[in-house]
């Protein structure tokens, strides 16, 4: 059970234990994100006394864009907008059915229709929260059902991204978040607006004072394993994730307690070690160089307006009372002495600044390299010999190098899509099922799901780059004998070729041929086949014709 003295002793447990992150992340919102440059608020108000850099700031925004292009790589090799990315399967037997394999596409189809209905947000979320791995190596997507403000009729999914600040979390001994806190301001009327009757008395007497109706109040929300589940009830008690608000400060009261039957909040890091909560994001590894960068940038901007406005050197009192003309055409009237010498001089000159833009471009490649900034370079060989084999070569070695983005099916999407397969089945989606499909989901039976996505087709290219090889040494093999040709096209049927080519291709599915279609084509051409063989039979026909008609004659 949630009780404010648990929620409070949590909160003071995982706030210590988050502290060495909170002047890091400052310092990488002001440098690569200032959009979340937020980290001043609750219990990173104190950030400054932690000792983080209170001097960071963005003077170069190159690592900043070349986090966005890093964010873009990871949304269209993992989550690529207008693809199904995803590919829903019950259990082998069933899906042996037709009309099984039909209503779990059409369910398919259905959940990528709700993730890209435009009043979902789910592009705007799934940007932000991978802009937020990115940055700070953790995300938190909050998703739910979305109601009309009217009628308060179901109308379909609603995704937010949030401010990974709020953001309070302990895992258990799998790795996986357990208890999650999300600490959070509200003034009292947005308190009062979200929550009505349930709002807590402190904040409702607030309403009334017009001094203090607009005062903050912070608000804990609390999600974690219900210790005390029982799923014979119905309430809160009979939901395996038990939830419940706190107000902070010095009521400490516990309000709207509830649950769910999936967790809604899913937290993600991009890589973690096995002592660390928190991992390490790409723009981590490469701070010493995003630091650098924006030095060298302050340092040569410094140099350039040396250069340009050099500081002078005057001896006492040589110009008193002259006015200096430091302007296109000015005239300085007693400027030089009596030998016709400037009474002003530079004070130095400029130094050569070519040692900081080497500096700057070994900087400027080590953050591309961070941020996968680099793969995206296609055309960067300029060559028009390259072969096939040597493209699908490259696609498996990008493959390799972006493996590691593989992480986020197993951390964020799987739970992504369990909440959403949920929230689907309260919404009546599967009400449709067959009989057999129903009676697999009374027994307890779930979905199950594959990525068929760019980045799967890019570690899968291994296998179209191994075959088309074997084809090269085939073709040079036939040179000496024409039978290994025969022999490879026994060994390996172009039909089933074909069908692993064009998985890893990404070819849609929306492009193959049915069973209908194969007959079709296979009777096409044993049509043809019968008319050039009807052809090639005419000119002897005729000749029978004409032979048998010439006998007949001489007969007569």
């Amino acid at each position: 059970m949630i009780t404010a003295e648990g929620v409070k002793a949590n909160q003071a447990r995982m706030e210590m234990l988050r502290s060495n992150y909170d002047p890091l992340w400052s310092e990488i919102a002001r440098l690569v994100y200032p959009e979340m440059n937020q980290f001043y608020g609750g219990a990173m108000a104190g950030w400054y006394a932690m000792g983080g850099r209170k001097d960071a700031q963005m003077h170069e925004p190159y690592a900043a864009q070349a986090m966005e292009d890093g964010v873009s790589l990871f949304e269209g090799f993992v989550m690529p907008r207008g693809q199904r990315w995803q590919k829903l399967a019950l259990d082998a037997d069933l899906m042996k059915s037709v009309r099984v394999q039909q209503w779990v596409e059409q369910k398919e189809m259905r959940l990528f229709a709700l993730r890209h209905d435009p009043e979902s947000g789910f592009v705007g979320a799934v940007h932000e929260s991978a802009m937020s791995l990115y940055a700070f190596a953790a995300q938190s997507m909050w998703i739910d059902i979305r109601y009309s403000p009217v009628s308060g009729r179901r109308l379909g999914l609603s995704y937010e991204s949030e401010f990974v600040g709020e953001q309070f979390v302990e895992w258990d001994a799998s790795g996986n978040p357990f208890r999650m806190h999300r600490k959070f301001a509200l003034t009292a009327e947005q308190a009062l607006g979200k929550w009505g009757r349930d709002t807590p008395e402190p904040v409702v007497k607030a309403i009334g004072d017009d001094k203090r109706k607009t005062q903050e109040f912070e608000f804990i929300h609390v999600i974690e394993p219900n210790l005390e589940f029982d799923p014979e009830r119905i309430d809160h008690h009979g939901k395996p994730w038990s939830s419940a608000y706190y107000l902070c400060g010095g009521d400490h009261q516990v309000f709207l307690r509830g649950g769910y039957h999936s967790k809604p909040r899913i937290f993600s890091t991009f890589t973690r070690g096995l002592r660390n909560s928190w991992g390490f994001s790409p723009t981590m590894r490469i701070l010493p160089q995003i630091r650098l960068l924006q030095e060298i940038t302050h340092n040569r901007v410094f140099s350039a307006e040396l250069k340009m406005l050099p500081p002078l050197l005057a001896g006492d009192d040589e110009l008193d009372g002259a006015i200096l003309e430091l302007k296109a055409l000015g005239v300085t009237y007693g400027g030089l002495d009596e030998r016709g010498n400037p009474k002003l001089k530079t004070f130095f000159d400029a130094s050569d600044s070519t040692e900081g833009q080497l500096l700057s471009q070994e900087a400027r490649a080590i953050i591309d390299k961070g941020y996968g900034r680099d793969l995206l370079q296609i055309a960067r060989e300029q060559k028009t010999h390259i072969t096939a084999t040597r493209t699908e070569e490259e696609r498996a070695e990008k493959g390799v190098l972006l493996a590691p983005l593989a992480r986020q099916e197993s951390e964020w999407l799987a739970p992504m899509t369990v909440r959403e397969l949920a929230l689907m089945a309260e919404m009546g989606e599967f009400n449709d099922a067959p009989g057999e499909v129903l009676e697999y989901f009374e027994a307890e039976g779930e979905f199950s799901w594959v990525y068929d996505n760019e980045l799967t087709r890019m570690m899968q290219a291994q296998d179209t780059t191994a075959f088309l090889s074997l084809a090269q040494q085939v073709g040079l093999l036939a040179q000496f004998d024409k039978t290994v040709v025969d022999d490879f096209r026994r060994e390996y049927p172009m039909a089933r070729v074909l069908d692993v080519l064009g998985k890893n291709a990404g070819v849609p599915a929306s492009m193959r041929a049915t069973d209908e279609d194969k007959q079709a084509f296979d009777a096409q051409k044993q049509q043809e086949a019968q008319q050039q063989a009807l052809l090639a039979a005419l000119p002897a026909v005729s000749d029978t014709v004409k032979n048998v008609s010439m006998a007949a004659g001489s007969v007569a």
